[in-house]
């Protein structure tokens, strides 16, 4: 039922997955509706959402736009599913917004096969990525993602090695001068740079765990499938199945230096994983097995939730 109706684009199937995330991200932020009436945290809260349904658009675009998946809804549905399976990110307004400044950026890097205004695309890339690390401080590792995309797509303009460090230096400028602005001497100008930690404490708690390990197995599961369908796909397309794998590769290692793991972290890779995935179900000839994964994936948010 559920590979049927989502599988083939329909407004409808949109709007239904539109709900689904309404009603799972505000139930994950009930704690909100329990404290005295605050219109700056009401303003906070409706600004998260929007981030939240804001990048489920921007992910399908994207995915549509570049082939990375068929025309289906199966994008939206898993891109939802996954987030609300992780309600410590959903209550997290800085790993929202590294999220939703990630993915324009790793838009703009997916677009590089097209070798089409790539000094904008680099530095628009970059700036991006910076903007996601004042949120989230290790988004940074990003950066690797766009030479990484220069590589795998065989760009080899020298010229485009050096943007990057073009577009940083900006950032940075810009930034100490704001810093400056608000301190008002340079002896007061405060910059925190955060360590690596391999502590994952924080994984123990079974709410953590549960969509953590689902997520693990799934990858390891689907990753293998989409090789398979990368050998077996054109040589003009086997670079962006390649590119995905790398981005996939660059969110976890995000994941495994971040200095403070809450779990919230795993919100960073679920565009990429949400790709993969729905590559997967495209291109599973098994039904049964298709629409058992499909309504595991679906239900597991309401199971997170209920032992929360």
């Amino acid at each position: 039922m559920l590979t049927r109706f989502f599988g083939t684009s329909k407004p409808l199937a949109v709007v239904l997955v539109f709900i689904y995330m309404t009603l799972g991200f505000f139930y994950s932020n009930r704690e909100q509706f329990v404290t005295p009436f605050n219109w700056q945290e009401v303003i906070r809260l409706v600004g998260m959402w929007l981030l939240f349904i804001s990048t489920m658009f921007i992910l399908n675009f994207v995915a549509q736009k570049n082939d990375l998946t068929k025309r289906s809804t199966y994008g939206v549905l898993l891109f939802a599913a996954f987030s609300l399976s992780l309600p410590v990110a959903l209550r997290d307004g800085a790993i929202l917004l590294a999220g939703f400044f990630i993915l324009i950026a790793l838009r703009r890097i997916i677009s590089f096969k097209s070798e089409l205004y790539m000094e904008r695309k680099i530095f628009d890339a970059t700036l991006w990525i910076l903007l996601a690390a004042l949120a989230f401080y290790f988004s940074w590792l990003y950066l690797i993602a766009i030479y990484l995309g220069l590589l795998l797509y065989n760009i080899s303009n020298p010229r485009y090695l050096l943007i990057p460090f073009i577009a940083f230096i900006s950032f940075t400028v810009i930034y100490y001068s704001f810093l400056l602005l608000q301190a008002g001497a340079p002896g007061d100008v405060t910059i925190v740079f955060e360590s690596v930690s391999f502590d994952f404490g924080a994984y123990n708690k079974v709410k953590i765990l549960i969509p953590i390990a689902f997520f693990i197995a799934l990858m390891l599961w689907t990753v293998w499938k989409y090789l398979g369908e990368q050998r077996n796909a054109s040589s003009g397309a086997k670079s962006r199945y390649s590119v995905i794998l790398g981005l996939l590769a660059v969110g976890l290692l995000v994941i495994a230096l971040s200095a403070n793991k809450t779990g919230a972290e795993w919100y960073l890779i679920i565009p990429v994983m949400t790709i993969i995935v729905s590559n997967f179900l495209e291109h599973t000839e098994s039904q049964v097995f298709k629409e058992s994964l499909l309504w595991l994936i679906v239900l597991l948010p309401v199971f997170i939730n209920y032992i929360a």
